[in-house]
């Protein structure tokens, strides 16, 4: 049995810590401080990056408001905007969201979106009533980069579209500009980007961009033309107008194509071609291999043109290179030098299967100048003649003349000089000509006198046979009296038939008049033909007062 404890010593007692209170006064101020904490947090990881843009000038920048935009979607803000130190430009600071960060690289462009109407667009007229911004467009390059340079217009083709640039040398700007269309058998394929004076100052760089698919139709043997307008063209062929689209009557428009049979591959990008000033010249069959000509005429030339086509009996197979004189000093002459290219390829035989059996060939200098001589002394000569009565223009031709003279290829010249003859018209006029001074010797007034003194001997011997008539009537019996009765009667018709009235006479003055007006008329007629060809097909030129 276990002793109690002794009733003198105390009981144990239990000392626990006390928890510490926060009043509720503190708690709102705490969780505000949290959220605070998280949101700093938060912003700081989600903070973009800073970037500065270069504009020319501070419109429809305003910090605080003008947004960013990549694909209509909100990606930054302008956040201030500051002249630089020069006075030169302006500096926009812009802080963008941090999902941006991957987009800023070496080639991304930016611009300010404003209301803009141009001659072949309307772009931007949501801005009206939002406010400008700036517009971006990411690049391809893969170097980051934070300072930028800002467009002062829109890029007319963003990177993302699919297709090819290529670079246009042209001889002058004419109607073309920044967004002017290109077109492909009549459908816009691309559009203008860009153009710029080379450093000689002798030409323009216009650079294109051609969309996929339409972009690998362009080959290196492919055309490009202005095709601006309407191209109406007064030829030898008559009138012509062509046009590509109403809009291109509008604003202009470039146009493309290649040439049937081509089968290149597609031109590689910024590739260099020559833009033509229509289409005809375009398609031109290259002078390669052309031989140069002199032909020498007297007689007037107006109407004949550079570029106008050598043509042998409906076959183009040349073109005029140059019109120029060449005065004789010791003649006193004034001749007329027409400077003709000859295509040798062009005067090949087909064979039976219809190519040139020396096609990509050239004649050798030696065969195509006997070829020449046996054609000229088979008489062909060149000649002028008028492709289009009503425009006057003219055209060499090549053809026979069975009736043409001796005549013989000059190829001691530098270029060999061929025979001429003169021309359809010319030959006209001559003939003309010929038949007024023909007239012109005819001696009518002594033809009109010596009538006169026919007629005036033969009332003479009119009076002597009456006369005798008379005495004969007296011893006449009745059968002899009858005719002299008839005698007389034909005696009084032919004195009628004299008289200075009677018709024959007034037709004979008449005939005589009317032979000299006409003499007149055909020597009007030639310097007429002379002066105005297109005469026989349009008639007579209205007198200008």
């Amino acid at each position: 049995m276990t002793d109690p404890l002794p009733p003198s010593l105390p009981a144990a007692v239990v000392d626990r810590p006390r928890r510490l209170r926060i009043p509720l006064v503190w708690i709102i101020p705490l969780v505000a401080a949290l959220i605070g904490l998280f949101l700093a947090v938060r912003g700081y990881y989600e903070q973009g990056p800073v970037i500065t843009i270069q504009f020319d000038t501070g419109t429809g920048l305003e910090p605080g408001k003008t947004r960013i935009k990549y694909r209509d979607v909100d990606v930054g803000q302008i956040t201030a905007v500051a002249l630089a130190e020069d006075g030169s430009h302006v500096l926009a600071t812009a802080q963008l969201v941090r999902e941006a960060a991957r987009l800023l690289v070496d080639d991304t462009r930016f611009w300010v979106v404003s209301a803009r109407v141009s001659g072949g667009s309307i772009s931007g007229l949501d801005t009206l009533l939002s406010g400008a911004h700036v517009g971006m467009d990411v690049g391809k390059s893969a170097e980051p980069r934070h300072q930028f340079v800002g467009l002062r217009e829109a890029p007319v083709v963003s990177f993302d579209v699919p297709g090819r640039s290529f670079s246009l040398e042209a001889d002058n700007l004419g109607s073309i500009g920044v967004g002017t269309p290109v077109f492909y058998r009549r459908i816009q394929a691309g559009q203008v980007t860009g153009y710029k004076l080379d450093e000689q100052g002798k030409h323009l760089d216009i650079q294109v961009f051609v969309q996929a698919p339409y972009d690998r139709f362009v080959t290196a043997n492919s055309r490009f033309w202005n095709a601006s307008g309407v191209d109406v063209k007064l030829s030898a062929e008559g009138v012509q107008v062509n046009t590509e689209s109403a809009t291109s009557i509008l604003t202009g428009g470039l146009a493309f194509q290649t040439p049937d049979g081509d089968t290149d591959e597609p031109a590689p990008k910024d590739h260099v071609f020559r833009l033509f000033r229509n289409r005809d010249e375009a398609f031109k069959q290259p002078n390669v291999n052309a031989h140069t000509y002199l032909l020498r005429f007297h007689e007037s030339v107006r109407g004949l043109s550079v570029g106008a086509a050598v043509d042998f009996r409906g076959i183009q197979v040349g073109e005029v290179t140059a019109i120029h004189p060449a005065f004789h000093a010791r003649g006193a002459d004034l001749e007329l030098l027409v400077e003709v290219a000859i295509f040798p390829n062009r005067l090949q035989a087909r064979n039976e299967q219809g190519k040139a059996p020396y096609a990509g060939k050239d004649f050798r200098d030696k065969d195509f100048r006997a070829f020449i001589d046996r054609l000229i002394a088979s008489g062909m000569r060149a000649q002028l003649r008028n492709g289009n009565l009503v425009t006057g223009q003219l055209y060499v031709a090549l053809d026979f003349f069975p009736a043409a003279g001796l005549g013989r290829a000059d190829w001691a010249q530098n270029p060999p000089q061929l025979p001429t003859q003169r021309g359809s018209l010319e030959e006209l006029q001559t003939t003309l000509l010929r038949v007024v001074e023909r007239i012109d010797k005819l001696p009518l007034d002594a033809i009109g006198k010596d009538t006169q003194k026919a007629i005036a001997s033969l009332g003479r011997t009119l009076d002597e046979v009456e006369a005798l008539v008379k005495r004969l009537d007296g011893l006449a019996n009745g059968d002899v009296r009858d005719t002299i009765i008839e005698a007389r009667g034909a005696i009084a018709d032919t004195r009628k038939l004299l008289s200075s009235d009677a018709p024959l006479q007034q037709d004979l003055r008449a005939s005589l008049q009317e032979l000299s007006r006409a003499a007149q008329a055909l020597r009007h007629l030639a310097d007429s033909l002379d002066r105005h060809p297109e005469a026989l097909l349009r008639g007579k030129p209205e007198d200008k007062p």
